[in-house]
């Protein structure tokens, strides 16, 4: 009887133990269909940062992506990766870096001189293995890299170097333009990067007799100013070497250059499609790869400290053809420079649609995604006209689409956690409100249909080459100010005027745009713009009492993402000096602003939104040509007139809505 319980025992045991192992297969399989498994939580965790966002880092990231992805490691099935930009910030770079240094991460990957530096400074006691990249000179960074060799670096750091071909780029330019005499640059000197490419320029310019003209800057609100006055001292050409600041400034760099007729060369190939006469620099896409393909091995095992610290330099000149005949006088590209653009170009995408033939829309309900700046009364115009005019088109929400409306608030870190989670997402249609946004969404969205609103010249934000010459992938409406029509308005109220100020923001391509035009307009009437440049929103008091120093006979206030949260403030200060200000916005006479030729952002929004409801039925962006609104709105404010001792012309009165307090303009 005993033998037999035993025997039963026995059996009942390995039974149990054969239905457990089934159970936790079962559960395994299920927690893989439902949850996260026990698995999933070991999966390496890698943080990968990036300083700024430019064609050259983003393209660097991207092929490290790649890289990581074909050694086996994609985001949620074999690792966890997570994505930090620093949006060229240092103060928001060091932050990160400690945070990421404290998170816990296996590996930590970064893009730029700046992200290396601020990276090995927080993780200096060595608790995380760091690869980088993207690095014009690591052995001069200051983190502990003294050559090439395995010892020469620390034990726990450890990538590759891209010292950008400067030399070659002077003698290409020489090559193509033999009366060059006089070469501009503006470099940021507290970069190490900028710092070593612009003395290989000056050593160039040496053996080449040719004159290099420095201007410096600190960060990228300064580089409008730096680059006007490099211009006003009569260069041949501009350059722009490996620079953080300037870079992340180009398209603004680019349209100042071309408005006083000055060609533009690079050492990022990149940059010759947004309007630089040539780009001769490294592949970064392939600099990313090999970064990747250096992570993986790390992964895998192999001992960071036997690796070496090599220069790699994939090199690519890309030429711009259109550029080259504008400048055909003075600069043409010889048959060798042709051969070498023609056998470093990358290859095309096998499958690349035409503009017109874009890969088609899946059936609806479609995801669409709204994305602004900041949260300004212009945004909720802008906002609730996209949505209207869906409705125009037809379109219900919840039956034809679903749609979420995100706001970085101002911040462009959010802004680029934004694009990072819609690039992830795929909406069937990104609708984008003001030029930050719309420029942000053209770097990092990846490629999906964008429309606009909210913008003041999409052609200046990098979005084509004209108004029917642009990406394929995008359109929209801008909402540039009547200019001609405010200066003339401003003329029939103040007879006698003079001179009108304004404050603009350098760090904004469509703040530079908008007083440029101003300018023009006002002087068509006989009136000088007196502009004075504000940095930050804080500053805007301080810059108003400046601008009512001038000797200005009014405050005629461009529309910008700088000074908008503080037009009371420039309202309060111009009242105090007696001064009228007229605006742009009709919601702004509420703050005690005299007069408002406004485009109607609602009106934009809706136009808007009618096209995207054309691009969500099939049509191709591409087809589409930008276009400004149509709506214009003249809105007075008697009261504030009238404080300030100020009688409105009839003529004005008769066509001009009155602004009631207390109303919604």
């Amino acid at each position: 009887m005993l033998r037999t319980l035993k025997s039963l025992g026995l059996g009942l045991a390995l039974i149990a133990a054969t239905s457990a192992v089934l159970l936790l297969s079962d559960l395994d399989r299920r927690g893989r269909r439902t949850a996260p498994s026990p698995a999933a939580a070991r999966l390496p965790r890698i943080a990968i940062m990036q300083f700024a966002s430019s064609a050259l880092l983003d393209d660097a990231t991207a092929g490290i992506l790649a890289g990581l992805l074909a050694g086996g490691y994609e985001d949620g099935r074999t690792a966890r990766l997570r994505r930090f930009n620093a949006s060229g910030d240092y103060a928001t770079a060091n932050t990160m870096a400690r945070d990421i240094a404290a998170g816990g991460y296996d590996l930590i990957i970064t893009a730029s001189t700046p992200a290396l530096q601020v990276m090995a400074a927080a993780n200096r006691d060595g608790k995380t293995v760091h690869v980088f990249g993207a690095v014009t000179d690591p052995y001069g960074s200051g983190v502990g890299i003294t050559g090439p060799e395995p010892g020469q670096h620390p034990r726990h750091l450890v990538g590759i170097g891209t010292f950008q071909p400067v030399a070659r780029a002077f003698a290409l330019a020489r090559q193509m333009a033999p009366g060059l005499r006089r070469v501009g640059v503006v470099w940021n000197p507290t970069e190490h990067n900028s710092e070593v490419c612009v003395k290989a320029a000056r050593a160039q310019c040496r053996v080449l007799g040719l004159d290099l003209v420095e201007a410096t800057v600190g960060n990228t609100s300064e580089v409008p100013e730096a680059v006007r006055a490099v211009l006003s001292r009569n260069v041949d050409a501009l350059w722009v070497g490996g620079d953080t600041v300037a870079t992340a400034s180009i398209t603004t760099l680019l349209s100042t250059a071309r408005g006083a007729h000055v060609p533009v060369f690079t050492n990022d190939p990149t940059d010759a499609a947004r309007g630089a006469l040539f780009g001769l620099g490294a592949s970064y896409f392939a600099v990313g790869r090999t970064i990747g393909d250096l992570a993986v091995r790390v992964l895998r095992g192999t001992d960071p400290r036997t690796f070496r610290v090599d220069n790699v330099v994939p090199e690519r000149l890309a030429l711009n053809d259109t550029v080259l005949a504008e400048f055909h006088a003075t600069w043409t590209a010889s048959d060798e420079a042709r051969q070498l653009a023609a056998s470093t170009a990358p290859p095309a995408p096998a499958a690349t649609p035409a503009p017109t033939a874009q890969p088609a829309l899946p059936p609806p309900p479609w995801n669409l995604r709204i994305v602004a700046y900041n949260e300004t009364a212009m945004s909720e115009d802008c906002t609730r006209g996209l949505k209207d005019g869906l409705a125009r088109g037809g379109l219900v929400e919840g039956r034809d689409f679903t749609l979420r409306v995100l706001n970085a608030q101002g911040d462009m870190v959010t802004l680029s956690s934004i694009m990072t989670s819609v690039r992830a997402d795929q909406p069937d249609l990104l609708m984008t409100i003001t030029t930050p946004a719309l420029q942000a969404a053209l770097r990092q969205s990846g490629g999906g249909r964008i429309v606009f609103t909210g913008v003041g010249d999409g052609v200046q934000a990098g979005a084509g080459r004209s108004e029917s010459d642009h990406l394929p992938n995008v359109t929209g409406i801008t909402t540039r100010s009547a200019f001609s029509g405010m200066a003339q308005v401003l003329r029939e109220v103040l007879p006698g005027a003079h001179r009108a100020g304004t404050l603009f923001s350098p760090g904004e391509i469509n703040s530079v745009l908008y007083k440029d035009w101003l300018a023009a307009a006002l002087k068509s009437e006989g009136i000088e713009l007196v502009a004075v440049p504000v940095t930050a929103s804080a500053e805007t008091a301080d810059a108003a009492v400046a601008l009512c120093r001038e000797r200005i006979d009014a405050v005629c206030q461009i529309v910008d993402n700088t000074t908008r949260p503080g037009f009371a403030q420039i309202v309060r200060r111009a009242g105090d000096a007696g001064l009228p200000v007229f605006c742009f916005e009709t919601n702004q006479l509420k703050d005690g602003a005299v007069l408002a030729l406004a485009r109607d952002y609602y009106q934009a929004g809706l136009e808007a939104g009618e096209i995207g409801v054309r691009v969500l039925r099939g049509a191709s962006p591409a087809t589409i040509p930008f276009a400004n609104t149509r709506s214009e709105h003249l809105m007075v404010n008697p009261g504030a007139a009238a404080r300030l001792g100020l009688t409105l012309p009839a003529g004005v009165l008769q066509r001009a809505e009155i602004f009631t307090p207390g109303k919604k303009p």
